[in-house]
């Protein structure tokens, strides 16, 4: 057996990160696997892609070599996860592959990207759920960033070898987008009844608790909670849905005021649902009764009743639309639920809001979570065929389980019908969000949609257990074809697994507290002038 050493001049092996070119062609000699013969996507016709070779601490230093055995179908490993193509930010840094064995030790992972063949070999790093799961390290991940950003769905194949004999999975394909994605996301975790945050971009960086128990008074958790686009305020809503409504300065988490509780009970103008405009200086808010504009530095009404039997509202970027939905029956206020809802808007003229388009009228189902896309051209909505409670069917009363809930987008101006996203859905998707940031990919917008879905998450999660954060792209350009504009999606990786998570709230930066020095971070480090809960 080759020893590892003697591998470094051949390839670039994952301890010693070493980068360099090695045969041309596959260490079996055939074909490179997954191109069928053709060239792959951004590679000059004619010329042969340079292969570079990666050997994880999983494999054997002399993996390569072990697959030149015949071919047995019985051996072909079976990808869980991703599903194939799924598109991806290039700095999002972490994925898995999840993939069953089938009996096979040693595996290898080959990319058709642009000018190189790209090799990646690795045993069973980790067991779970009767297969393997290899986490793609920083060295990998760098490197396909760097190779297939921007270039559209890239192949990839999957071998395993026994030794003896090698079988190969089915071709996939996955996509990194042109651009970095940036800002952050809020979300809540409600197994600790806290909101969390992200900030993308940020390397090593951890989901942080943002706003908890202690630091809110809440009794049992901080859940409902809407961020402005700017990522300056936060609202959020403590314990039963509509008691006590509360609105953050994000840096420096003062709180600005706090309505509800034995001070303020609980009212027809006690917004369980809430979106700030885009200034973040008012806050738009429904129970079920009404839609009434609030002051976000005080609470008080500045536009009561702007629409009845109103809730889930959210603002459009520019100021001047607001859509909700409307429920066919007036629920009791403080309601957290709708059912037989219908997507509507209101529209400001001069200094009135008046009657906008009905984007979707209910025909016997379900329409709920409206929110508008970064331009403010697309709504994104939950249909429930069955017309299923948006708080779902779940006999023990768990959120965000209605088991056939759909994700559709309409134009926000009514003018043309819904599209499904039904390459997005898996199963019991909910609460649909919009990375407020619009992108370019190969000279087409694209844009980022997130939701909780209790669909399987590969070997680690299996279907209708908990809720996670899934995101996907979309292309406005499909859309206004008429065809499905969304990829397949791919869970958000920093969040905790052991959780039920929801409500993902994008924001177009991340605001902390400035600092020179610890002293003025109360607890966190002052790093770059900013501070954060841990030093990386």
């Amino acid at each position: 057996m080759p020893h590892r050493a003697a591998l470094l001049a051949i390839c670039l092996v994952a301890v010693a990160a070493v980068a360099c070119s090695t045969r041309t062609g596959p260490p079996d000699g055939s074909t490179s696997p997954g191109t069928d013969g053709e060239t792959p996507p951004g590679t000059d016709a004619g010329v042969e892609p340079v292969t570079e070779v990666i050997v994880t601490d999983s494999a054997p230093a002399d993996a390569p070599e072990r697959f030149g055995g015949t071919d047995d179908p019985a051996l072909a490993p079976e990808i869980v996860y991703p599903a194939d193509g799924v598109v991806v930010p290039p700095n999002m840094r972490e994925i898995e592959l999840h993939y069953r064995d089938r009996g096979a030790t040693i595996f290898e992972l080959a990319f058709a990207l642009p000018g190189v063949d790209l090799r990646v070999y690795f045993g069973c790093p980790e067991r779970a759920g009767g297969g393997c799961i290899y986490p793609f390290d920083e060295r990998v991940w760098n490197r396909l960033a760097e190779l297939a950003r921007g270039r559209g769905p890239i192949r990839f194949t999957l071998r395993g070898t026994d030794g003896t004999s090698v079988g190969t999975a089915a071709e996939q394909t996955i996509g990194f987008a042109e651009e970095d994605i940036t800002g952050g996301l809020y979300y809540w975790n409600a197994g600790r009844g806290q909101i969390m945050r992200y900030e993308w971009g940020r390397r090593g960086g951890a989901a942080e608790v943002f706003l908890d128990r202690g630091r809110t008074g809440a009794l049992m958790c901080v859940g409902c909670h809407n961020v402005s686009r700017d990522g300056r305020r936060i609202a959020v809503g403590l314990d039963l849905p509509g008691s006590i409504l509360q609105t953050y300065e994000v840096a420096t988490r003062a709180r600005v005021f706090s309505r509800g509780g034995a001070a303020f009970p609980p009212s027809p103008q006690q917004p369980t649902f809430f979106s700030f405009s885009p200034d973040a200086n008012l806050i738009v808010g429904g129970a079920g009764r009404g839609l009434d504009i609030h002051h976000a530095s005080s609470g008080d009404i500045a536009f009561p009743a702007i629409a009845a039997d109103a809730t889930m509202p959210d603002w459009s970027p520019d100021g001047n639309h607001i859509v909700y939905v409307e429920t066919a029956t007036p629920p009791p206020f403080n309601t957290a639920s709708v059912s037989s809802g219908s997507i509507h808007t209101v529209r400001l003229e001069g200094t009135t809001w008046v009657p906008g388009p009905v984007l979707v009228a209910r025909a016997g189902e379900n329409n709920f979570y409206p929110s508008y896309s970064p331009d403010g051209r697309w709504v994104v909505f939950n249909r429930s065929p069955s017309n299923t409670n948006s708080m779902g069917d779940d006999p023990e009363g768990m959120i965000a389980r209605v088991s056939d809930a759909q994700l559709w987008v309409v134009p926000g101006d009514g003018s043309g019908p819904p599209v499904r996203l039904a390459r997005m859905e898996g199963f019991a998707d909910s609460w649909p969000k919009w990375d407020p940031s619009a992108y370019v990919d190969r000279g087409r917008a694209l844009f980022w949609l997130s939701f909780a879905s209790r669909r399987a998450y590969g070997l680690r999660l299996a279907q209708d257990q908990r809720s996670q954060l899934w995101m996907a792209a979309f292309s406005p350009d499909d859309a206004r074809a008429g065809v499905d504009p969304g990829a397949r999606a791919i869970r958000i990786p920093f969040q905790e697994i052991e959780s039920a998570n929801h409500l993902p709230q994008w924001v177009t930066a991340i605001e902390r507290q400035t600092c020179t020095d610890n002293s003025q971070c109360g607890g966190e480090f002052c790093q770059d002038g900013r501070c954060y809960p841990d030093l990386i």
